[in-house]
């Protein structure tokens, strides 16, 4: 009897440490729009405005665990030109980046979007802290160049779009966290999408032991540019943008967002559907 008692009492336990949720982060597309709706083709590709935005989220209501890496693909019928883009159209990540608390030196021509970033922060071992941490973003088309993979956490991206970070006053967020971040504009199954990596200082720990969490992320980018291209037989300046829709399949292009935590393993995709006509 005592052993068949001690079995229960064992599996009791068991199911006990079970039936307590671990926590985890929460992902979801929150805005996806493409403006105008109507879409380009192949032959005659449109210039697009996306509006993009996402949330982080915690099983247990706490503050999430930070996010280290996004790719943001924006649908298999959008296309990215930033080739387009050179001269005073274009910035580089140390022109974006903020010194002393000086504003960019990107020339005006190269801003590309606008954003703001609501982050929660605390005590690394203490989930349950949530210090309010709101910032404002800048999105300026990069030169392109290689980022060396030693300036960005090992990691090597081109610097195609620079994400210019800024705290939008000292009272929403005592963390120096202004600085830029290099993303590329790569090729994935869910098409032309932003990918970047964000650094772990300032951004993942501004301090040591303080771990800064994104738990909500909304943005807009486009830009168009006039270039010489040959249509027919005689070249002509044609307006061209930084991102074309080229098509509408299904009534919408599809945002998805796919979200690395810290601590490694898979990806974990979110998305949501811009609706569009053809």
């Amino acid at each position: 009897m005592r052993k068949i008692a001690m079995i229960a009492i064992a599996v009791t336990a068991l199911f006990g440490v079970v039936a307590i949720a671990q926590a985890s982060n929460t992902y979801t597309v929150t805005v996806a729009t493409v403006s105008p709706k109507k879409a380009g083709t192949a032959l005659k590709p449109k210039p697009v405005t996306i509006n993009f935005g996402y949330g982080v989220g915690e099983t247990n209501n706490n503050r999430p665990s930070v996010t280290t890496d996004y790719v943001i693909a924006f649908g298999k019928q959008i296309k990215s030109n930033r080739k387009f883009f050179k001269g005073n159209k274009v910035c580089t990540v140390a022109q974006a980046g903020y010194t002393s608390g000086a504003a960019p030196t990107c020339p005006a021509g190269s801003k590309a979007g606008a954003g703001s970033i609501h982050n929660l922060a605390g005590d690394a071992t203490k989930p349950e802290d949530k210090v309010v941490c709101n910032l404002g973003l800048t999105l300026f088309v990069g030169d392109g160049k290689a980022v060396p993979a030693a300036s960005n956490d090992g990691i090597a991206v081109k610097n195609d779009i620079v994400i210019a970070i800024k705290r939008v006053n000292l009272a929403d967020c005592a963390l120096n966290v202004d600085a830029a971040l290099p993303a590329g504009l790569v090729t994935v199954p869910n098409g032309t999408a932003l990918k970047f990596h964000v650094k772990k200082t300032p951004f993942q720990q501004p301090l040591p032991g303080v771990d800064n969490s994104v738990i909500n992320v909304t943005s807009s980018i486009g830009k168009t540019v006039k270039v010489r291209q040959k249509v027919g037989k005689v070249f002509k300046q044609v307006t061209r943008g930084l991102f074309e829709s080229v098509g509408c399949k299904g009534g919408a292009h599809t945002v998805n967002v796919q979200f690395t935590p810290a601590g490694g393993g898979a990806a974990i995709p979110a998305s949501k559907k811009a609706p569009c006509t053809k």
